[in-house]
């Protein structure tokens, strides 16, 4: 992989406006885990092509660089456009899938820690006073069991997604 970037590279010096070269150059330099040089390549690609196809090629393995860099927002964006060009295409979909089931675990992992620290906050300042329940026993239990049971739903759905998807967010190059 190392010699064809070489020879992409020396295509793209004869031909800059070559939109297959810096998407080829892309490739090669993903598979040898030149990870940000390869997005610049799929960027290129993008700003050169004149066909949907390759702009639509681009921006799909542009994801998959990006989901591989953990950088999820511009995974997500990525994956968008390539569906913009391409509806049907299914590793997309479910690349993009995949990528906001990521941001959604890592929001709530974040908004976890922002609670706990906005406790260890609350608790340096001063100390809880209890506050006279304004709901009876019986409204609380059953709201109690109404969000149990949208949470017993939730987590079908999550199960049905998980068993549905396919665990491969590389593309077959």
């Amino acid at each position: 992989y190392s010699e064809a970037a070489g020879a992409y590279l020396n295509a793209i010096k004869k031909s800059p406006e070559n939109p297959t070269a810096y998407f080829n150059l892309g490739n090669a330099m993903y598979k040898t885990n030149k990870l940000d040089e390869a997005l610049k390549s799929y960027d290129n690609t993008v700003q050169t092509s004149k066909t949907n196809p390759l702009k639509q090629n681009a921006f799909y393995n542009g994801g998959v660089v990006l989901q591989k860099q953990k950088k999820l927002p511009e995974c997500i964006k990525a994956y968008k456009n390539a569906l913009k060009l391409d509806p049907n295409d299914e590793d997309a979909r479910q690349n993009l899938e995949r990528a906001l089931q990521q941001q959604q675990q890592q929001d709530q992992k974040n908004n976890k820690q922002d609670k706990k620290d906005q406790q260890k906050n609350k608790d340096k300042k001063q100390e809880p006073k209890p506050q006279p329940s304004k709901i009876s026993k019986q409204d609380a239990e059953e709201k109690l069991k109404s969000l149990l049971e949208h949470e017993k739903d939730l987590q079908d759905k999550m199960h049905k997604v998980k068993a549905n998807s396919i665990d491969k967010p590389a593309k077959d190059w």
